[in-house]
């Protein structure tokens, strides 16, 4: 299983969001979520690539290539809107506390 890099690192992810604020960590940690389902479609993707002849990836261009799908994977579910990670924060949102909850959109 790949490792999340903390919020605000320079190996990526989001900025950090507020500690007093359960909407935002929330959102964050929606986000993150979409970002490991990405990228686990995305190495599921990418094995589906015969590997096979000539010029056969060694374990070194593995990891690097297992990295940038990573990277990929957390770029794009920071960009997606309306994509699952929304769509997790609108369901779990209804659990926050009224001052806490995200605006439904229609």
């Amino acid at each position: 299983m790949t490792a999340i890099p903390p919020a605000g690192s320079p190996l990526g992810g989001t900025a950090p969001a507020a500690t007093g604020d359960p909407a935002a960590r929330l959102k964050q940690t929606s986000h993150q979520l979409e970002g490991v389902f990405l990228s686990y479609l995305f190495r599921a993707m990418r094995a589906t690539v015969p590997a096979d002849g000539l010029f056969a990836p060694d374990e070194g261009e593995s990891l690097m290539t297992s990295m940038l799908d990573d990277q990929f994977a957390q770029s794009a579910a920071a960009r997606l809107h309306r994509g699952l990670g929304d769509a997790l924060y609108q369901q779990l949102g209804r659990a926050l506390p009224a001052s806490g909850r995200p605006a439904q959109e229609p």
